[in-house]
């Protein structure tokens, strides 16, 4: 088994850290940034500067080739939840600049962000397919709850977002293949 990630929500996805609140008696709330990317139980700290879904890429493609080199007859399962498309908006410049089409900076910063993903789904793809495991693979694709509207998500034409009880808020896109 292998652990790549954080525990907690909001990371940035280059530092890997997170703001967390703390509050003493007798003081006010204060915020406080901390480093929350782990591998196993212990912080990692090599990956500073690497945006986080290519790094969830890359560690899903060794995965299936190192079993691929150990284990080629036992299945194996992989679990990977991307940080991707959650906020804060951030991804490497060359993906938001295939997204220049799109008026509104929001969107854009959004929309590389999921360009980044699509391109490590399709390397974890190319390596399945690479090591042979893929006509024997199922994958579930699948999202937490709508888009956040405050962070360049879009529902149309359904009525609300993150955090709504609104169909906007608890449909989500999903496919299954295999």
């Amino acid at each position: 088994d292998t652990f790549l990630g954080f525990y907690n929500a909001a990371e940035e996805y280059f530092t890997h850290t997170c703001s967390i609140a703390y509050h003493f008696p007798g003081t006010n709330t204060s915020r406080l940034r901390a480093l929350d990317f782990r591998r196993e139980t212990a912080p990692e700290k090599s990956m500073n500067g690497t945006y986080s879904t290519n790094a969830f890429s890359q560690e899903a493609v060794n995965v299936i080739e190192e079993h691929h080199k150990k284990n080629q007859s036992e299945p194996f399962f992989i679990y990977l939840a991307y940080q991707a498309v959650h906020g804060p908006l951030e991804a490497p410049q060359h993906y938001i600049d295939m997204c220049s089409h799109i008026p509104e900076p929001r969107r854009q910063i959004f929309c590389g962000m999921a360009k980044a993903m699509d391109e490590g789904i399709g390397n974890i793809t190319r390596a399945l397919k690479a090591t042979g495991a893929w006509e024997n693979t199922l994958i579930a694709f699948t999202t937490d709850n709508g888009g956040q509207i405050e962070t360049g998500g879009n529902n149309w034409p359904l009525r609300g977002n993150k955090a709504t009880v609104w169909e906007g808020g608890v449909r989500g896109v999903a496919f299954v293949t295999g």
